[in-house]
């Protein structure tokens, strides 16, 4: 039996560390597109960007179906206040045309506000007012109220939802390419735009709920699916 002497073992080592140091990293494989790096900020999740794409336009989706429920919603209770206007109408109309990407969606969301804008003072203003209603109006403003806050919630169960966005798109850029940089940041930049409008559209949301429910009481008013605005209210936006 042929022994190994001390200069084989040595020459056997020295083999072995050029083999380790000739074999591609994980980082590498990555690189050249045979493996995918996954996040930790998604539990070591692969983030697919198609996949991202559409729950991003599907939460889009759901924002403009919760303000297209609170102009609704604004419109009968107007007209039940006797504002004469078709400002939230308006409103409503354009947010029903969700064609377009998911930017175009968001920029809907984004507009609308500027429309209804002269209108909204003008509905605290006459709830402010604490005016006796007729039992017509009072009627109506408690169906208004009611979609309201349909509309509140509706919104609401969005932030969630937006705030998981968030964390996988900066999933998705961190590990991107610099050729796939552009076309990553064009899919999140929706989403980042979001994360800035919804929480403070549903602060305000609760806010006009609020001043809502007080005149609804003042007038004797039951709204319907008021036990959701009291728990709505209690717990803040």
């Amino acid at each position: 039996m042929k022994r190994i002497t001390m200069k084989s073992m040595m020459v056997l080592a020295l083999g072995g560390m050029m083999f380790i140091s000739q074999t591609p990293t994980y980082a590498q494989l990555g690189g050249l597109g045979l493996g995918k790096k996954k996040s930790a900020d998604t539990g070591g999740a692969t983030i697919d960007k198609d996949a991202f794409g559409k729950s991003a336009d599907q939460t889009a989706e759901n924002l403009l179906a919760a303000r297209i429920t609170f102009q609704d919603a604004k419109k009968k209770m107007a007209d039940a206040l006797g504002i004469k206007t078709d400002a939230y109408e308006k409103a409503s109309e354009a947010l029903r045309t969700k064609e377009g990407s998911t930017s175009d969606k968001v920029k809907q969301l984004e507009t609308t506000s500027k429309i209804t804008a002269d209108a909204d003072k003008e509905f605290d203003a006459k709830m402010a007012e604490s005016k006796e209603l007729s039992a017509e109006s009072k009627a109506k403003f408690a169906e208004g109220g009611g979609k309201f806050i349909e509309g509140v919630l509706l919104e609401k169960a969005q932030i969630e939802a937006i705030q998981k966005l968030v964390e996988q798109g900066q999933s998705l850029v961190q590990s991107a390419s610099p050729l796939q940089k552009a076309g990553v940041l064009s899919i999140v930049k929706p989403v980042t735009t979001m994360s800035t409008i919804v929480p403070g559209d549903v602060k305000e949301g609760t806010s006009t709920l609020s001043k809502i429910m007080k005149f609804a009481q003042s007038q004797k008013v039951e709204i319907p699916g008021s036990d959701k605005a009291t728990a709505l209210l209690g717990n803040g936006p």
